[in-house]
């Protein structure tokens, strides 16, 4: 039984250190995506700011999931 116990906690550390970097990834991508917002408001062009939008956009919704 105390391999079980071993296991187990093996398996929660392991468990919580993907939801760590889970978590550390999405909040770059955030801040990746509102990095981008704000150049987006500097002096570019139309279709480069929509552009860089869709990216931010798809940024955020990649670190909701």
């Amino acid at each position: 039984m105390p391999e079980d116990d071993e296991s187990q906690r093996d398996l929660k550390h392991e468990l919580a250190n993907a939801q760590a970097r889970t978590k550390a990834a999405q909040h770059l991508l955030k801040r990746a995506a509102d990095q981008i917002d704000e150049l987006v408001e500097s002096d570019c062009e139309d279709q480069l700011k929509e552009e860089a939008s869709k990216a931010a956009e798809r940024f955020r919704r990649a670190a909701k999931e």
